[in-house]
């Protein structure tokens, strides 16, 4: 291996002294010479990304610019400055958004997250990670894929979600074993076996461990052989192996002593006073543990120190270049003024010979119409300001009205008959003409106009807020489930006046992201339309789809359907309203404004129906990025030997 790699570096030095133009082309040996030093030469990866980011400024060449800085920030790896690092790698970012660049945005992303989780932030390191595989997927790029997967199951282990981390970096490992990824392979093993350590599964973390320290080997990775040992004894340990553990261990001190990281002896003190501790050694364990404690507090302070002094360099850097964009724009104002009395100077001993009088007229002239063409400038301005102000008011007194219209429509139409209903039936009471025993026979009907009446209403009056004011979301991570239970409740007892069994899968906790109000009343709607529609014995069913980053939602009956004909007019803004099977009334506002309340909760609705087979709602929500539900995968529903799976995964898509 090492002749290998010294072939390369040679070989990658020789192209550059047969390449001394300083071009482009030189631009990129030196970047890829750069990241081949990496992680074995420091001064040859700095130097070569110096010298690349000096030709690539001279020539403007941003794609150069780009690479050298994230060499740079390698090179700030190597030292252990995580603070430095990650601001070159920002800078990087940047430079590959303004470029355009794809690839390089997934390699920056996936470099961010993983100094992020190096320095304890593994939620946000996420963010990035996943934003990288989104972009390393749409590439097509398998080993860069494997990668971030890779890194987004070290995050879920900081987190300690150690289900989530198995299921990513076993994905991980699928793709590195089709490429004979060994290098690779040895990260991946090794989180795993952090994994089954962290759920205290010490037999099965062991061969893991194992097998990664022989990846390392071959890869000739010394840190990763001396984590490795070290991870090797502390599961013997956990084992109750412990003469072999004590091997692992001296052999992890052993290694560690030519590269003399200051990470892995803390571990190496740590682990051997879990191993005296376990052998009843307790004044050993105590020396260890003391030694363990000593260098964390050292290393604490080395970390805060190197923070300060990033801090300070970061802001000495930046008040220079505050002060030489100062100087730049005050020479620019002297080199402005030099010049514009250089023309002064001209322009008056050309009048003293004898166009003064001339010159004066044109240029009071002049100055009479620059004022006129400011003034005329000034008041067309204002009449365009006055006319912008008149047709916004125009177009709110004329949405007002809209408003006010639908409003009296509804309540003159579709509110009185009820109403009228409820006061005939009151008066027939009061006057003892119909008995109470024959009141409570009407009773159910009146009960459920009414309900009708009143989720109409709510729809009325969310409308009418939503065109008067505007839609106010916000969105929170609720539980959907628990919002679908107290619908229920409410419309059970309207479906039981039709004998229509109403069920649900949501049997489990599942968290989105959305207005709890917004979906609350898109449930309520969808549910009361399948009642409404559906004859009596007949079933509503709610049931769902888990989908990677989102959840479906169904709503379907076995009701009258909707006819082709009628389809396109369900979430137009033309009002759309029928009669349900007890001739149950609605306002039409139902649908559209479930389909705005979706839409803007970043998800989307679409139905499927058949007239006389019945009718299913389909909606989509994003799932909460705060909670991880571990296991996600697809759901496939059948029913009528029709399966939904292909609709699920088109909308994905």
């Amino acid at each position: 291996m090492l002749c290998t790699l010294n072939t390369s570096v040679f070989a990658q030095t020789n192209e550059l002294q047969q390449h001394p133009a300083k071009d482009t082309v030189r631009v990129r040996l030196l970047n890829e010479s750069s990241r081949r030093s990496f992680p074995k030469n420091l001064l040859q990866t700095e130097q070569y990304a110096r010298e690349a980011l000096w030709l690539s400024d001279s020539l403007h060449f941003k794609t150069g610019t780009m690479w050298a800085t994230r060499n740079l920030a390698l090179a700030e790896n190597i030292r252990g400055n995580l603070e430095k690092q990650l601001d070159l790698t920002i800078k990087a970012l940047k430079l590959a958004e303004e470029l355009k660049d794809k690839h390089a945005e997934g390699v920056l992303n996936t470099d961010i997250g993983n100094i992020l989780v190096e320095q304890n932030q593994p939620r946000q390191a996420l963010r990035y990670q996943r934003k990288a595989l989104r972009i390393k997927q749409a590439l097509g790029q398998p080993a860069e894929i494997a990668r971030t997967l890779n890194s987004i199951g070290s995050g879920y282990i900081r987190l300690n979600k150690p289900d989530s981390a198995l299921y990513f970096l076993l994905e991980s490992e699928k793709i590195k074993l089709s490429l004979n990824d060994h290098a690779g392979l040895a990260v991946t093993y090794e989180n795993i076996g952090l994994v089954y350590t962290q759920l205290e599964k010490y037999g099965i973390a062991l061969p893991y461990f194992e097998i990664s320290e022989q990846y390392y080997q071959e890869a000739d990775n010394m840190n990763g052989m001396v984590k490795a040992h070290l991870n090797i004894g502390f599961t013997k340990t956990m084992l109750h192996r412990y003469e072999e553990a004590e091997q692992e261990l001296a052999e992890a001190a052993r290694l560690n002593s030519h590269i003399q990281n200051a990470k892995n002896k803390l571990i190496y003190h740590k682990n051997m006073a879990t191993l005296d501790s376990a052998r009843g050694n307790y004044a050993a364990a105590l020396a260890n543990y003391k030694q363990f404690s000593m260098m964390s507090e050292e290393m604490f302070s080395l970390e805060k120190s190197k923070f300060i002094a990033n801090t300070k360099e970061k802001y000495e850097s930046e008040k220079k270049q505050h002060e030489n964009k100062l100087l730049r724009k005050e020479q620019q104002l002297h080199l402005a003024t030099i010049k514009q009395q250089r023309i002064l100077v001209v322009f008056c001993t050309m009048l003293l010979l004898g166009l003064f009088v001339i010159t004066a007229v044109l240029y009071l002239m002049y100055r009479r119409q620059q004022d006129l063409y400011r003034q005329l400038n000034h008041r067309n301005i204002q009449v365009q300001e006055q006319n912008k102000i008149i047709m916004e008011q125009n177009a709110a007194l004329e949405s007002g009205n809209q408003v006010k219209d639908k409003i009296f429509s509804v309540i003159s139409h579709d509110l009185r008959s009820p109403l009228a209903i409820l006061e005939g039936l009151l008066f027939l009471l009061r006057d003892d003409k119909m008995s109470e025993e024959q009141f409570r026979i009407f009773s159910h009907e009146l009960w459920r106009d009414m309900k009708n009446t009143a989720y109409m209403m709510d729809n009325l009056l969310q409308w009418a807020s939503s065109q008067m004011k505007g839609i106010h979301v916000t969105p929170d991570d609720f539980d959907i489930s628990t919002i679908l239970n107290s619908e229920f409740e409410l419309l059970q007892s309207l479906a039981k006046q039709k004998e229509i069994t109403l069920t649900h899968a949501l049997h489990r906790r599942l968290m989105v992201y959305a207005d709890p109000d917004m979906i609350r009343l898109v449930l309520r709607n969808l549910i009361s339309n399948a009642i409404k529609f559906t004859p009596e014995n007949g079933t509503v069913n709610v049931n769902y789809l888990l989908l990677p980053d989102k959840i479906e939602l169904i709503v379907e009956d076995d009701g009258l359907g909707i006819a082709t004909a009628d389809q396109t007019k369900v979430f137009s803004n033309i009002y759309y309203s029928t009669n349900g099977t007890r001739n149950e009334k609605g306002c039409g506002l139902g649908l559209p404004l479930s389909k705005d309340f979706i839409e803007r909760n970043k998800g989307r609705i679409w139905f499927h129906s058949v007239a006389g087979k019945g009718t299913s709602f389909h909606f989509t929500l994003p799932l909460s990025a705060e909670d991880e539900t571990p296991g996600r995968g697809y759901t496939i529903i059948v029913k009528d030997n029709q399966a939904y799976n292909e609709t699920a995964l088109n909308s994905w898509k």
